[in-house]
Formats: structure tokens, C-alpha cells, sequence
């Protein structure tokens, strides 16, 4: 599981603008489109607005902002029911919206309400199955993606010695049938033994969940023991130190993608990607489908990283971005994959990988990967979009050992204090004093400008003009574009007009935009990420007629 002490030490425009509007109101008479043009798109709007009338309510996530507020959250006791010592993992239940199973290391699975509307009951127990000490236990849960249909539920987990044999020490996947809502340990089926090779009670990975494309991911640990006394890190034929893939739907046991990086060549088939030291928890972003990952440490340096296929992830090579053990290491089966993101042990000892954000509360950290550590409690978010530094989100003082992604998209946080927390805001730092925390406050400086949308235009949408003549070209540095500086003039024609501006917006209407500081022109407000009528039509025609000056 993790570290062990061994490991550790081993918007409404302002006045401004109002003004601006006047000195240039006798520019938009003379401008092509005079006081008709007005009318027009005036009736633009209200047929809009009748259009709107018509349109179901979009749940699009907001946009996040440049960086989220340091230390500008806060966790807050969430799943009540779930006062339940030695948590390590949480699953929601599928085709139960509301309700979700908590996993305990000693091997007893607890179902519980999200909502509080009962009390928890016992969903499964293995605990006459699983040899629990140190990192050892039951470790992972995963529902079959056609659970509804076939009542089927995997796990992971360490056996008693002799359920093991003629392995010494072994983990293991194995599937079990859920039949009101109980497993049924009794009809167990063996999925997958892996020999851990050294008698060590440590680096067992790991975690079970099924991937975008419907198959059952595992993440191992090297074996246990300091510094990969086997060398199983960089071994492309053993399961060690690895991420494995398998196909375990309709199959009595497995069978192997085609797709997997070593079939047909050199290397176990079942592997995905390798290099890794105890792969504790990782996740699937549910909007791009990439594999993000958090990789325990040795005794300097825990790392972030997002996994590819038949990607090599450097151990025992590299610990993070450091070498460790260089012998052996100038030709590696594949190239150095090197973290994301790393920590030194003056911060934690041991990572717990989280997920990329998706909900809607937490507007800044929107996309970004959000993870923590067990020993010190701290939590970050790190952007995958870039090379930037990570951002403490809040320090905490629970023992963090794992994450769990709501349906919503928000973030639950499971600790050893037998509870379960939520990421929150904090109601401090508090810029502008309107009792909203900076991190979900969408206008911090109480300008009347959203924060995101200052990140990419200023603070007055009149106060530069474009940076370049060429029409509809801002859409931003993914399509290797510049950001406009004045989105209301989308055609760069240094006039807010109907043709060229207004319409293009209107016709667009209801589209969803990518988040700031990448845009569509279409999108003079893009912290919602959806083209509306309050906050981009009605500001584009608010502001007909003027011009951008220098």
C-alpha cells in the first residue's frame, strides 16, 4: 500500500466603458449598419432569448482560471456513513446513482448512501481470505462495466499464505458474484495470480479499474523490498513494477487485447506500461480518457505521471527525475519516461494519486490532476495542459489514501481517521471580503469581470485593440493562434459590428467553447464555455457601435 516507515526513511460593463461607449456612439452612426443595424440586432438578441427559452439547460464546467489560489481550499466531511477505520478504496455502485461501497484493508466491503438515506451495510467480506499486515490486504474493487447485467465484481487483493500455493506470496485478482447486494465469497474464481517473487509485505501496487475501452487495468509494485532487490522495474518480462491490462469481460478467467504494446514482440503481452516502483492509485480522466498516475517513492522523490501505452517509466533507473541505481540502466528496453510532477520527502513520503477534475464547483481547477500525500495530508493540483509548477490546494491532517470521483465530477478524499472528506473551498484567502473564498469566487476583485476571462482579455474589454488584422484568427496557441485581446471584435476590424461580430455570435449560439485562455472568437466570455445569451450576446450587442482605441 504506501510507504511504510522503512520507505520514508529509505459581467457588467463598467463606467469606463460606459464613457467609452459615448465618445465612439457618433463613430457608429457613421459606421455601415447605423441605427438599423442597432434595431437588427436587437431583434437578434430577443430572438435569441425566445430560442433560449426553448433550449434545455446545459450542464457544461466552467473554465479554469490561469492557477488555482494556493492553500484556497479546504476539505469537509462528506458520505457520513462511511465512519469506517482502515479505508483504502471507493466504488460507486453502477445503476445506483446514490450509493457506492467503501473497501477496508482487513477485507470487509461496506455499502453506503451518498445522500445518508441509510445506514451502511456489509456488501462483502474477505476478511477469512486475505492476509492483511503492512501493505498488505484488500487493496481494490472494481465493478464489471456490465455489472446491471452480469452481477459481476473484481478485487485485488493479498491471500493467506497457503490460498497462494505453489506461489509463495502472490496477489491476486479474482471476480466474485454479487447477488442482493452481497458478493458471494464462496464462489470466488482465481482471474489472475501474480507471484510478488520475495518474501516482503510491501509495494503490492495497487488499484483495479476498467478503462475507457471496457478493459480491467491493474497497477503493481515492484515486489517490496528497498531499491527493486529483484530488478523487476525495467523486466518487460515479469508483472512487476508495472501497469497490466486484460480483458475480463465474458471471459471465464482473461484473455489478452491485441492491442497491447508487447504483443507480438519482446515482452510479457499482459503489459501496458513498466518502470514503476508502487503504482498506488491512479484514474482515467472521464473527458479525454488519459491514464494519470501517482508512483510511491523511495527515500527522495514521489512523482506525478501520465501513463502510455508501452511507456517505461524509469525505475529503478530514476527515482522522479534523480537517478538511483545507474548500472544497468544505459539501454533500456524503451526510453526514460520521466514524471510530470515531483515532490521531495520535506513535503510527504508517499503519493496518492487522484483524478483530473471535472466538476463544476471548483471552477479553477477545472482540468487539472489532483492528488495528495499519505503522510503529510497535503494536497496539489498540477495543470496537464503545461510544464508549470503544482499548487498546493490545502494541507490537511489526515492520512490520505485514496480518491474517489462522484458523479458530478467532484472530488471525495478517503483517509485512515475513518472518514471520508470532500474538496471544497475555503472561506479564506477572501480578496475583495464578500464572504466567498477566492478559489470559488468568480470575480475576486469585485470588478464585475470574471477572473478567468480577465486572465486572457484584461480587465476592460476596450482597453486593447486586436493584435492582429487577420479575421477570426484568436482561437488561441493549440492551433498555434494568437489570443485576441478585445474578443467583442472578432473580426479584428477594430468595430463591434453585426456582420462581422454580433451575427457570428448568434449564430453560434448554445455551442460549447474550450476553456480560457484557448478560445473560439465566437466566445467573448469564455469562463462558462457556452456561447449564452446573458453572457456574450447580450454584451456583444452592448457594446454595438464602439471602437477599440490604442
Amino acid at each position: 500500500m504506501h510507504a511504510t516507515p522503512s520507505d520514508c526513511g529509505s459581467r457588467v460593463p463598467d463606467r469606463a466603458e460606459k464613457k467609452e461607449r459615448t465618445r465612439n456612439r457618433r463613430a457608429a452612426d457613421r459606421h455601415p449598419g447605423g441605427s438599423l443595424a442597432r434595431r437588427l440586432a436587437i431583434f437578434a438578441v430577443l430572438s435569441v432569448v425566445t430560442l433560449a427559452s426553448l433550449v434545455v439547460g446545459r450542464g457544461d464546467a466552467p473554465a479554469a482560471q490561469a492557477a488555482p489560489t494556493p492553500n484556497g481550499y479546504a476539505l469537509v466531511q462528506d458520505v457520513t456513513t462511511a465512519n469506517i477505520g482502515s479505508m483504502v478504496d471507493f466504488a460507486l455502485i453502477p445503476g445506483k446513482p446514490d450509493e457506492a461501497v467503501v473497501v477496508t484493508q482487513g477485507g470487509v466491503v461496506w455499502r453506503v448512501s451518498l445522500t445518508g438515506a441509510f445506514a451502511r451495510t456489509e456488501f462483502g467480506n474477505l476478511s477469512g481470505l486475505v492476509r492483511s499486515s503492512s501493505e498488505e490486504g484488500l487493496l481494490s474493487l472494481a465493478f464489471s462495466p456490465n455489472f446491471t447485467g452480469d452481477s459481476r465484481v473484481y478485487v485485488y487483493y493479498t491471500p493467506l499464505a497457503t490460498r497462494c500455493a505453489p506461489i509463495t506470496r502472490c496477489s491476486r485478482i479474482a471476480r466474485m458474484p454479487v447477488v442482493n447486494n452481497d458478493m458471494v465469497e464462496a464462489s470466488e474464481t482465481v482471474v489472475l495470480d501474480i507471484d510478488q517473487e520475495i518474501a516482503q509485505s510491501n509495494h503490492n501496487g495497487g488499484r483495479l479499474l476498467f478503462g475507457p475501452g471496457g478493459y480491467l487495468y491493474l497497477s503493481i509494485g515492484d515486489g517490496g523490498g528497498a531499491g527493486d532487490p529483484n530488478e523487476t522495474g525495467q523486466d518487460i518480462n515479469d508483472l512487476l513494477g508495472a501497469m497490466i491490462r486484460i480483458n475480463v469481460t465474458g471471459q471465464q478467467t482473461y484473455s489478452i487485447p491485441a492491442d497491447n504494446p508487447f504483443v507480438g514482440v519482446a515482452g510479457d503481452d499482459r503489459l501496458w506500461a513498466y518502470g514503476l516502483r508502487n503504482p498506488w492509485r491512479y484514474s482515467f480522466d472521464r473527458v479525454s480518457g488519459d491514464l494519470w498516475m501517482a508512483d510511491v517513492g523511495q527515500d527522495a522523490w514521489e512523482e506525478v505521471e501520465k501513463i502510455a501505452k508501452g511507456g517505461n517509466y524509469g525505475w529503478d533507473c530514476y527515482e522522479g527525475n534523480a537517478s538511483f541505481e545507474p548500472a544497468g540502466c544505459t539501454s533500456p528496453p524503451s526510453p526514460f519516461i520521466f514524471p510530470r510532477a515531483v515532490y521531495a520527502h520535506t513535503l510527504g513520503c508517499s503519493v496518492t494519486g487522484g483524478y483530473i477534475y471535472r466538476g463544476t464547483v471548483l471552477q479553477e481547477i477545472y482540468g487539472w490532476y489532483v492528488y495528495g500525500d499519505y503522510c503529510s495530508g497535503r494536497i496539489w493540483a498540477v495543470n496537464p495542459a503545461d510544464t508549470s509548477n503544482p499548487v498546493q490546494l490545502v494541507d490537511s491532517p489526515y492520512n490520505i489514501t485514496s480518491f474517489a470521483e462522484l458523479p458530478n465530477g467532484e472530488l471525495l478524499v478517503i483517509t485512515f481517521q475513518s472518514a471520508v472528506y470532500r474538496l471544497t473551498c475555503a472561506a479564506t484567502p477572501d480578496s475583495d471580503g464578500d464572504g466567498h473564498g477566492n478559489a470559488c469566487d468568480l470575480d475576486d476583485d469585485n470588478d464585475t469581470f470574471s477572473d478567468a476571462s480577465e486572465a486572457v482579455i484584461g480587465t476592460d474589454v476596450l482597453d486593447r485593440c486586436a493584435d492582429t488584422t487577420t479575421p477570426d484568427d484568436e482561437r488561441g496557441p493549440a492551433f498555434g493562434e494568437p489570443v485576441s485581446p478585445w474578443p467583442a471584435d472578432i473580426n479584428d476590424d477594430r468595430f463591434v459590428d453585426i456582420i462581422g461580430d454580433i451575427s457570428k455570435v448568434t449564430g453560434a449560439f448554445a455551442q460549447s467553447v474550450p476553456p480560457a485562455p484557448a478560445r473560439y472568437d465566437v466566445a467573448p466570455d469564455p469562463p462558462d464555455r457556452l456561447i449564452d445569451v446573458i453572457g456574450d450576446i447580450s454584451r456583444l450587442t452592448g457594446l454595438f457601435g464602439t471602437a477599440c482605441v490604442p
